[in-house]
Parts: structure tokens; sequence; C-alpha cells
């Protein structure tokens, strides 16, 4: 079963080994024998495939690409039953309700209808656990280390080289694993008044300086929150400095809203960000008026990683939400 990013080409296997087989499994360790026709669910998690020489009903998760057999014994037939007590004579087209209740599927034996099963309820997203901090035995480093660097350096930040004046390089040292291989292996840096930081901004430069001095961790005003703990994460990456990450992330996951749900989704996906990925996914199925009263379903559009699953659902939902108004007024409409 392969998968094509409608935005860039790119092509990816979602799950199946190549080789002719039954075997359920994740991504590459699940076979298909001559899949044929594919449904997919109205909120974009699930593919149901007609395995048509398997004379079976496949379930693929699209987020994990977990094969299931849905209904088929292996054998081919036409009797009716539950699971795998029910045959198949070499399915080849599938459909699905508006729902996701119901399958209808096309065999040898006529057209038969399947009862999906209800999917497994959504993660709950637990929040992120942060250690506390450390900056207390961090501090206590200081005391008898004479490997590390003495002195002050100032950072140029920016294309505009604004400058953060005079911070401590024993202190960077001992909260970062990254700067103390820049001031205390003999790198350049190390006897360095001032050191250029290019492809950041001094707003968010100054944020990890400041966490990596006091322990501060402050995103500001709720507006635009979630950019700026996505720019820090990618610092606190960068500087290997796995508590704030952690910050980040625990803020990030809090910021997911009709409004940030979209692109937080795009920026998961950059990152590879399994977690938030399937958080924001989760979301924009569940909040899908809201999202498109945001602007978010425009804004979804543009993404590969979406577009044909998320903003299908989106359409779907609208859709149903519609036709429910529609069967209410004429409900009120009548005598």
């Amino acid at each position: 079963i392969r998968r094509v990013e409608v935005a860039t080409g790119a092509v990816s296997t979602l799950a199946g080994s190549g080789a002719r087989g039954s075997a359920d499994g994740v991504g590459g360790a699940a076979e298909f024998y001559r899949p044929a026709g594919i449904a997919l669910s109205p909120d974009g998690s699930a593919l149901f495939v007609a395995d048509n020489s398997n004379h079976k009903i496949r379930r693929v998760e699209v987020a994990t690409g977990a094969v299931t057999t849905l209904a088929g014994s292996g054998t081919s037939g036409s009797a009716d039953g539950v699971g795998e007590a029910a045959e198949f004579d070499s399915p080849v087209e599938v459909a699905i309700s508006a729902d996701g209740s119901t399958l209808l599927v096309s065999s040898n034996g006529g057209l038969r209808q399947v009862c999906v099963a209800a999917p497994p309820p959504p993660p709950s997203f637990a929040p992120i656990v942060v250690p506390p901090s450390t900056l207390g035995a961090d501090l206590a480093k200081t005391w008898g280390d004479a490997s590390l660097p003495q002195g002050m350096v100032t950072f140029l930040v920016g294309d505009d080289r604004e400058r953060i004046e005079s911070v401590s390089k024993n202190l960077l040292c001992i909260r970062s694993v990254f700067f103390r291989t820049m001031f205390g292996i003999g790198m350049k840096e190390r006897d360095a008044a001032e050191v250029t930081v290019l492809e950041t901004d001094l707003a968010s430069f100054t944020a990890l300086v400041d966490y990596l001095l006091s322990d501060k961790f402050d995103l500001g005003e709720e507006e635009g929150r979630a950019q700026r703990a996505l720019d820090l994460r990618e610092l606190a990456q960068m500087y290997q400095v796995p508590r704030l990450e952690l910050l980040c992330a625990q803020a990030l996951q809090e910021s997911v809203a009709p409004a940030t749900a979209v692109p937080l989704l795009e920026a998961a996906h950059t990152m590879g960000d399994g977690r938030l990925l399937a958080q924001c996914r989760r979301y924009v199925a569940d909040h899908a008026a809201e999202v498109r009263a945001s602007g978010g379903v425009e804004q979804l559009r543009d993404l590969g990683v979406a577009k044909g699953l998320l903003g299908d659902a989106l359409d779907q939902v609208a859709e149903l939400k519609m036709g429910g108004a529609r069967t209410a007024a004429g409900r009120r409409a009548a005598p």
C-alpha cells in the first residue's frame, strides 16, 4: 500500500513487505496478496483494503501503518459470519458509508456488507513530564574545575548582528554540552571575545541564554506563543539543553487550538515529532468546525502531509453537518 504526497509527489510505502502473504503487522512486517480496491474512513484514520487473493478485508491505520484483518477466513467462499468466520471470493471493490460504520464489498459472491468495529479510543496525550531543575547542581560544578574556561563572550545574533553582551563562558559550559565543546576543547571560539550566531533571532537566543543562566522559561504573551516555543525548542535541540526542550514540547502540547493546530501539524511533520503530529491530527478531526472557522482549512490545503487525509475528513464532517442542518430545517418546515 503506497502513499503519495500530493504537494511533492513523494512516494512512500505505508504497509506491506512486497512479498505475497497474509501476515498482519506494522508497516513492512505486513503482507498482502494482490490488494485491489481501497476506501478511506471519514476521519482519515484508516484504510480498508480488498485483499483480493487472500479473500480478506484488511484494515490499515494511516498514522502507524499497522495492518489487521477485519473480516475473512482466507478461504474462498460466501459464508456470512463475524471476523474470520466470514468468507469472501476474491473481493475487488470496497466502499464505506458516510458515518464510517459499514463497508460494502464487491466480490465474486455478490455484494457483501461488513460492519466496521469502532476504532480504538484516541490517545489521551498525557502531559509531558519535565524533570526538576538542575541549576543548583550545575552551579556547584564551577567549584574546583580548572578545565572550565574563564572570561566573558558577546554574541552577535542574526543577520543584523544584534548583541548580547558579556555572558559568562563557564556558566554556559556547565549548562550546555554544546557550549562546553565550543569553549572547552580548544575550538577557535575558546578564546574569542565575540561569537556570531546566525539562523535565529535576538528574542529566541536571548530566551535560551536567560534559561541557561537562571532557569527562567517565559514565552511571553499568548499570541505567538506557539511559534516562540517552536523557535526556542529548535535552539534547545541544537545547543543540547534537554530540559528546556521538554518545557517547549510541553508548551506546544498545551498550545494546540483551532488557530494553531494546522501550523503545528506542519511543524510537527517537519521536526519528525510523531506525538505532536498525532495530537494535531486528532484535534483537527475532533474540532473540524472550529478549525474551519479559524482559517485552518485553507492552510491545510497547502500541506502535503495532510492533504487528501485531514482535508477530506474536514469536508466530510462539514457535509454531514450541513446535511443534518438541512434535515432539521425540513422537519421544522413540515406541516
